[in-house]
């Protein structure tokens, strides 16, 4: 009776496929489980190209790092998606995020990896529109001295496809004319009484001829319809094209893919540092072959107290207003010395003017009261203690008092403060 125990064999070991290429890493309570992948410098046993491939082992390590490129994860660029950001996958602070909040095209960066790991508060973010532009400004810059090459470059490339395609067109026309010229020579070398040999032969020889012929003439038709070298309407419309690569990477026509693909062939990575709350960003570009260029960003604040230069910018107010210019002028003045208001406008005028005018009086002395009892009671506030109070611009305390939100009294002798 033959027995049925049989060697043993050890089921937790890995498929001969994978062995070698896990790690062992098992959990105290399932000893089987708990492998992970190793890269290949780790395997027990790699032998490059010992069997034949479709493709080159660099090609395959090429393939691989383009797949760890474009993994959905916070270490790795990702693939372009949809959306209109330009950076999606470059903007590093840890790694950034793109969002486009609410129903906008436009995209936001922000450094929220420490917030949605470990409930954080957020790191910093910026509107995208400003960064996408810089970044696009530099690489149309940095385009431009290559825009010679490639004219020659593409103007190259065309003659030497054409050159690829004439030799195809010589090499079918060679063996055809071999092929007739060894179906002649057995059709006379058959012995004249093989008849029947005799009569295929001559069927095979006149059916090469008919392919030759017919092959001489497509590439003669070939020969007519293409030249030799670049004709003058195709070097201008190649030199047109050189010179117009920005119309080329604004226009309709190319998508936000497009101008992705052409970013991230340049730029390898863009570092922002936001400068506290401030307008002001640092932006530093990481550019393919290892090149940094640094540059200073102004991103569009929320409130005039988040501008850098805001207490100059007050001072400068009040100066100018101590020698008697009117809001007009005083805002003309602030645009030709360079001063920028804290949102999406590159100019002041006269009513944000007297709104900088309006701040400064709220932090003046409050209005004392006719007798030497306060005049407010219980519950009452000074509008512009409320809006401070709240956190809140004082047009909107005057908006909720104008819809009835909340009530108000005029003290005889104030000023609404």
């Amino acid at each position: 009776m033959a027995s049925s125990q049989s060697d043993d064999v050890d089921l937790s070991a890995p498929p001969p496929d994978l062995r070698g290429r896990l790690q062992p890493r098992p959990a105290a309570y399932r000893p089987a489980t708990g492998r992970k992948l190793v890269p290949p410098s780790q395997w027990e046993v790699l032998i490059k190209d010992h069997m034949p491939s479709y493709i080159s082992w660099d090609r395959y390590e090429a393939n691989l790092q383009q797949l760890a490129r474009n993994s959905a994860r916070a270490a790795a660029m990702g693939a372009p998606r949809d959306g209109s950001s330009l950076l999606a996958g470059l903007v590093v602070c840890g790694r950034m995020m793109v969002a486009y909040p609410g129903q906008s095209t436009r995209p936001r960066y922000s450094c929220q990896r420490a917030t949605i790991d470990y409930a954080e508060p957020a790191c910093q973010s910026l509107a995208g529109s400003g960064l996408d532009n810089l970044v696009a400004r530099q690489v149309l810059t940095a385009l431009e001295p290559a825009s010679l090459e490639l004219s020659l470059g593409a103007g190259d490339d065309l003659r030497r496809e054409r050159e690829k395609i004439d030799l195809h067109w010589r090499q079918r026309l060679e063996r055809a004319r071999y092929e007739a010229d060894r179906a002649a020579r057995q059709y006379h070398a058959t012995e004249p009484e093989n008849r029947l040999v005799a009569r295929e032969l001559e069927k095979r020889w006149e059916q090469v001829l008919v392919a030759a012929r017919e092959i001489e003439q497509e590439y003669d038709h070939f020969q007519r319809q293409q030249s030799v070298g670049l004709t003058t309407a195709e070097r201008d419309m190649i030199l047109s094209l050189a010179r117009d690569i920005p119309a080329l990477f604004r226009a309709s026509t190319t998508t936000a893919s497009d101008r992705r693909m052409i970013v991230r062939h340049l730029v390898e990575r863009v570092e922002v540092a936001v400068q506290g709350e401030t307008e002001r960003v640092d932006v530093a570009i990481s550019w393919a072959g290892g090149f940094m260029s640094r540059h200073e960003l102004r991103r569009p604040v929320r409130r005039v107290e988040q501008l850098q230069d805001f207490a100059l910018l007050m001072s400068r107010v009040r100066e100018l207003q101590g020698i008697g210019k009117t809001s007009s002028e005083i805002a003309e003045r602030l645009n030709i010395e360079g001063f920028r208001p804290a949102k999406r406008r590159e100019t002041f005028n006269a009513g944000m003017v007297r709104q900088l005018l309006s701040r400064q009086s709220r932090t003046g002395p409050r209005p004392k009261a006719l007798t030497d009892e306060s005049p407010l009671r219980e519950h009452e506030w000074w509008l512009t203690d409320l809006a401070r109070e709240l956190g809140m611009p004082q047009p909107t305390v005057h908006s909720w008092l104008r819809r009835g939100w909340i009530g108000a009294r005029k003290l005889p002798g104030h000023h609404g403060r």
